[in-house]
C-alpha cells in the first residue's frame, strides 16, 4: 500500500506542475503510463524490461519530454527542490540515467536497503 501512496504523492506533485506526458511509473509489476494527460495503467510490466537501473521491489519512473528538462536544467532546479521535499515515507531515490530514477527503501538508521 506504502507504494501505490508513494506513487500518488509523485502524480499530484506532476499534475501540480504540469507534467502529464511522457512518464511511466513502475510499482507492483504495473505501470502508470501518462501520454498528453490521459493516464493509463499497464499491467504484467517490469521496469526492469526498460532500464538497467530499475528496482522492481520499490518504484521507478521513466521520463523524458518537460519532465526529463525540470529535473535536469539547472534553469529549473526549483522542481527537483520541489520533488526532494516530497514526503517519500521511508524511501529514498536516486538518478539510474538522466531520464530515470529508482526508489529504495530506508533501514532505521537512515541508510538505503
Amino acid at each position: 500500500m506504502k507504494k501505490v501512496k508513494i506513487a500518488r504523492t509523485i502524480e499530484k506533485w506532476m499534475l501540480k506542475n504540469g507534467f502529464d506526458s511522457d512518464i511511466r511509473i513502475y510499482f507492483n509489476n504495473k505501470c502508470w503510463d501518462y501520454c498528453e494527460g490521459v493516464k493509463t495503467i499497464i499491467v504484467g510490466i517490469k521496469a526492469s524490461d526498460y532500464t538497467p537501473f530499475a528496482n522492481d521491489n520499490t518504484i521507478t519512473m521513466t521520463f523524458e519530454g518537460r519532465l526529463y528538462k525540470a529535473l535536469n536544467m539547472h534553469s529549473t532546479c526549483k522542481y527537483i527542490d520541489e520533488f526532494n521535499e516530497l514526503d517519500f515515507e521511508g524511501y529514498w531515490f536516486d538518478f539510474g540515467n538522466d531520464w530515470n530514477l529508482t526508489f529504495y527503501k530506508l533501514d532505521k538508521e537512515g541508510f538505503a536497503k
